[in-house]
């Protein structure tokens, strides 16, 4: 009889857990407001929904709420399909979207972000060069992996079967941006 009663308990608590039959999640604007999972805007260098360049964690927390998870580098939202990660100042330095483990993995479904030009999970790689133009850096791994990486735009795109799993936006701010210029001399004068 006992037994039952605890695979009982663990079939409510495994409807809860997973929001099972009558539960609702919360819905949320375009920005990416507090525990919620519908698009957010990811923004090159600055912003991840409500995640900022310059944020602290305690800032990072009032936005998205108490993370899921707490890892000694990175605070996990579980139900967004994000980690964000802070520098040893306590500043977000990087917005971890989408899944490391690959297309399949559970983050990859939940994050729903994506950038102004509609690049997000599931993306192909000729929507993200389509985007963006040729990366900064091309690299392929094993099984069928493929990082693309920005360097200007502080992303990063993992793909599996040439489809976005996983977008690192590293968060530098608008002012921290690259502004390095190249100076060509003119050409020589003709006829002197």
């Amino acid at each position: 009889m006992k037994a039952g009663w605890q695979i009982t308990e663990l079939v409510i608590l495994g409807v809860v857990l997973t929001g099972g039959p009558g539960c609702t999640q919360k819905t949320e604007t375009a920005n990416g407001t507090a525990g919620t999972n519908a698009t957010m805007i990811i923004e090159p260098n600055v912003a991840v929904g409500p995640v900022h360049a310059g944020m602290t964690v305690p800032q990072v927390i009032a936005a998205l709420g108490q993370p899921e998870r707490r890892a000694a580098n990175s605070l996990e939202y579980t139900r967004l399909g994000l980690a964000v990660m802070p520098g040893p100042d306590g500043i977000a330095q990087v917005v971890m979207c989408g899944d490391v483990i690959g297309i399949n993995g559970p983050f990859a479904k939940r994050f729903m972000g994506r950038t102004k030009e509609g690049i997000g999970m599931f993306a192909t790689r000729e929507e993200v060069i389509g985007a963006y133009g040729e990366p900064t850096a091309d690299e392929k791994m094993r099984g069928g992996l493929e990082s693309l990486q920005y360097g200007p735009l502080g992303m990063t795109f993992t793909l599996e079967g040439g489809k976005v799993h996983h977008i690192i936006v590293r968060l530098r701010g608008a002012d921290q941006l690259d502004r390095t210029v190249t100076l060509v001399p003119s050409p020589e004068p003709q006829g002197k």
